[in-house]
């Protein structure tokens, strides 16, 4: 009986060690995203003679990696973390019955971001700042054009730490753009909002 204690209270004090670390988010990471995106590109257009005014609005899937180094204080944490995801942010078919996809899209991002947060049991609840860099295709006629445009982002987020190595998370993002489009011949101001899903590990 005795041993069979010993043995429970080994375990335990084993389990609650493990615990303790898994609340410890410092040091690097990475892992992989799903997002889910809407917005609008707010420009007036000619398409055809037709003279077509936004917003235009989006939607799209994309799909990417992270990585990243966080430190902490205690309960605080606070790092940096770069994001590649690839996919298409189109404008959607319009009421003038015209349809943009594969014609007018956002196929790409890279995101660098800072990340402040805060440690609650085995979550990390932060807040995050940082620049995205967007390829935009315009397909006019039998001219298609790409631009980088430079944007800022901000945005809220939450990770679950459920072992001590893998996380699982979720986060709100708003990036903002505007750019000079050369296959339109016009500026467009963009807002994409994205909902994103993460897996990752601890290295």
């Amino acid at each position: 009986m005795r041993i069979c204690l010993v043995s429970l209270s080994f375990v335990a004090m084993t389990a609650s060690a493990g615990f303790a670390q898994g609340s410890d988010w410092t040091g690097a990471y990475g892992g992989l995203v799903a997002s889910f995106n809407t917005g609008t590109n707010n420009y007036m257009t000619r398409i055809e003679e037709t003279l077509i005014e936004g917003p235009f609005y989006l939607e799209g899937k994309t799909l990417g990696a992270f990585g990243g180094y966080l430190w902490g204080t205690g309960k605080i944490v606070y790092g940096a973390e770069a994001e590649v995801s690839v996919g298409k942010v189109y404008e959607v078919e319009q009421s003038d019955g015209y349809s943009y996809e594969d014609r007018f899209q956002y196929e790409r991002f890279y995101d660098l971001k800072g990340r402040f947060g805060y440690i609650v049991d085995d979550f990390l609840i932060y807040g995050t700042l940082g620049v995205s860099r967007a390829l935009y295709k315009s397909d006019i006629g039998q001219d298609e054009n790409h631009t980088n445009s430079t944007g800022t982002l901000y945005g809220l987020g939450v990770d679950y730490k459920f072992s001590d190595r893998y996380f699982g998370g979720a986060e709100l993002l708003r990036r903002k753009f505007d750019f000079y489009d050369a296959g339109q011949g016009l500026d467009i101001p963009g807002q994409i909002n994205t909902l994103t899903l993460r897996v990752g590990m601890a290295f």
